[in-house]
């Protein structure tokens, strides 16, 4: 059986990590082009044409859903370097991902003529949202948390139950469960990945009269 082509979309400024796998994408310049096949590749994956890596990094993107399930939790924290400063982040690497009213927004530079441009991805549903090794870098996450078969301090170079390449530094702080369970989540991320993508009836937007998550 012949395997989904793989699409990555990348946004944002560069940087690296200082701790952990994350990888960090080269600049995508906000063209015209740039935008037609954002808004392009976005809609083949919320009609299930392809498996996609989605990733946003350099900026402060918002993620939000109603309910949010995973399975097969790490995380542990890092630094991330982008041009101008080091930023402090909490990764955390789920080896399958469900949410319910999911929402995703990041502010993706400005257009002559247009102004500030955002980026807005919204599924509606129990099940819009579903994905596979996904990597999160956190500034603050809220939301009404439950984790079952937490493993605390446990070496972040030999966490095992997330994707593989959820792992930190060796000797560092690191944390890890079966399950994690989210209510009313907020996140303020550097970056998100997936292996593999599903957005269901997703509405996907980009423009200056867009509004963020929250």
């Amino acid at each position: 059986m012949t395997e989904p082509a793989t699409e990555r979309i990348e946004i944002g400024g560069k940087g690296e990590p200082e701790a952990g796998h994350t990888r960090r994408p080269r600049l995508l310049a906000l063209s015209g082009l740039g935008i037609v096949l954002i808004a392009g590749l976005l809609l083949a994956m919320a009609q299930g044409a392809i498996a996609a890596s989605f990733t946003i990094a350099g900026v402060a993107g918002k993620l939000s859903a109603d309910r949010f399930v995973a399975q097969g939790v790490a995380q542990y924290p890092a630094v991330e370097r982008t041009e101008e400063a080091a930023v402090p982040v909490f990764t955390s690497g789920f080896r399958q991902a469900q949410a319910a009213n999911f929402c995703f927004s990041v502010p993706v530079g400005d257009l002559p003529g247009v102004g500030p441009v955002v980026l807005r991805i919204a599924t509606p549903g129990a099940e819009g949202f579903q994905a596979d090794n996904v990597l999160t870098t956190a500034e603050q996450i809220d939301g009404d948390l439950v984790q079952r078969n937490v493993e605390l301090g446990r070496d972040a170079g030999e966490l095992d139950k997330g994707p593989a390449e959820a792992t930190g530094r060796p000797g560092g702080f690191g944390q890890q469960s079966d399950t994690l369970e989210a209510n009313n989540l907020r996140i303020i991320t550097r970056s998100v990945t997936a292996g593999t993508l599903r957005l269901n009836q997703a509405r996907i937007a980009l423009g200056a009269r867009e509004r963020e998550c929250y």
